[in-house]
């Protein structure tokens, strides 16, 4: 680890200063990934990296093929890499690293099998659904078995190992009036919920270009500053939060990494995307985010700052539990013409309800229908955009601004309201 190295050489105590640590961190991250994403974007694109259909382009200026995935790897390796030279490696930190490289690899799977799959069907070996945009990666059922696999095992260690217990701060409610403990049958199965939900929630939400990125690093910077203020004794105190142990505080080193991947992928990642992060990316990072909350007992506060993540999930579940009931009430006539939202995830709708169209939809939205009887008229189509970039950019940043915030509202909740 550097900043021991430093401090045996120079024994000044800004090397151990977690402030300090973490500039370098972010440094660190940030240096890595703008080095390497350029190098990784033209091999990838070479390579036909990506699960877009037709998607190499050979000799064309400028590029016009797809955009390539599995990006979230080099942001992995830059983390990994400020990890280790300006992290305290303990029970902490090690178990965030390898849930995060734990749910990477599946990631990497998925992405990889995303990959073959496409080659096979343009070589036509396999043949294509008539439904598809992108090539398929393993099936959901073995991603999921493969991640509470994963995950259960990486629970158990965490329960064993670390230093971790079953107390939950209620939103809104003093420590002195709720303090619940979970026990060990209840908090387990808790904690997988946690960290598989949230991976797969990141891993949904990453369907548009940095549309997962900014509210990820909301979530960092949430969980950083609860690690940093409640792993001292007196401004947790002062402001009647659970003190954690010191040890925590290189939680807001870490946590500094994701922010600091999430601002240099920004670079690349920024609308139009030069490059996605993939199943590789969202699951690893999107599973030790998911855990940090859970070391620093904010749980409850992830639906709250990762409002984002969890309304892309619960939109899916409406939009589906919605199509099932019309299929068996109405028939597929009806179950077609109607659903609950245009598409989904909520940011398809979106995507959708912004789109201006001469020729009027195939399908009508209860939930706008909703809206407009209620007198709310969400998009007037003077304001509806032609181009489907102008389109995406609009839809992304409207979550980056409620990314944050409900960061802001998050905050203010966890210091404040009690």
């Amino acid at each position: 680890m550097l900043s021991i190295l430093l401090h045996s050489v120079w024994p000044y105590q800004i090397f151990k200063s977690v402030i300090f640590r973490s500039g370098m961190a972010f440094l660190t991250v940030y240096l890595v990934i703008i080095i390497l994403m350029p190098f990784v974007i033209k091999h990838f694109r070479a390579a036909g990296i990506t699960s877009d259909f037709n998607g190499i382009s050979k000799g064309i200026k400028p590029y016009t093929g797809a955009t390539p995935i599995m990006g979230g790897g080099v942001l992995l390796l830059g983390i990994l890499v400020a990890a280790v030279l300006w992290c305290n490696l303990n029970q902490y930190i090690v178990a965030l690293l390898i849930i995060m490289f734990s749910f990477g690899v599946i990631g990497a799977i998925d992405d990889f099998a995303k990959v073959v799959h496409r080659r096979r069907i343009e070589s036509g070996k396999s043949e294509k659904k008539h439904y598809s945009d992108k090539a398929d990666g393993v099936s959901a059922r073995f991603r999921l078995s493969a991640e509470f696999g994963v995950a259960l095992v990486v629970v158990l260690g965490l329960y064993l190992y670390v230093d971790i217990d079953g107390h939950l701060v209620v939103p809104f409610v003093p420590l002195k009036d709720a303090y619940p403990y979970l026990p060990k049958f209840l908090f387990i199965p808790f904690m997988l919920l946690i960290i598989v939900g949230g991976a797969n929630a990141v891993n949904l939400t990453d369907g548009m270009d940095s549309l997962a990125t900014v509210p990820l690093m909301t979530c960092a910077l949430f969980v950083g500053a609860v690690a940093y203020i409640g792993g001292d004794s007196e401004f947790a105190e002062r402001l009647k939060i659970p003190h954690l142990t010191h040890e925590i505080k290189e939680l807001s080193v870490l946590a500094t990494t994701v922010l600091s991947a999430g601002t240099a992928f920004l670079k690349y990642n920024a609308p139009p995307a030069l490059i996605y992060m993939g199943d590789l990316g969202a699951l690893a990072l999107g599973s030790m985010v998911s855990a940090m909350f859970i070391f620093v007992k904010a749980e409850l506060f992830l639906p709250i700052v990762g409002g984002i993540f969890i309304f892309s999930v619960l939109s899916s579940i409406i939009q589906r539990l919605f199509f099932k009931w019309m299929l068996h009430t109405r028939g597929r006539e009806k179950a077609e013409r109607f659903r609950f939202f245009l598409r989904s995830p909520y940011h398809h709708h979106l995507q959708r309800l912004w789109t201006y169209n001469r020729n009027p939809s195939d399908v009508e939205s209860v939930w706008l229908i909703f809206l407009k009887k209620i007198g709310i008229n969400p998009v007037p189509e003077e304001n509806k955009l032609l181009t489907t970039q102008e389109v995406n950019s609009r839809v992304i940043w409207q979550m980056h601004l409620k990314s944050i915030w409900l960061f802001v509202i998050a905050v203010l909740i966890y210091f404040k309201v009690r």
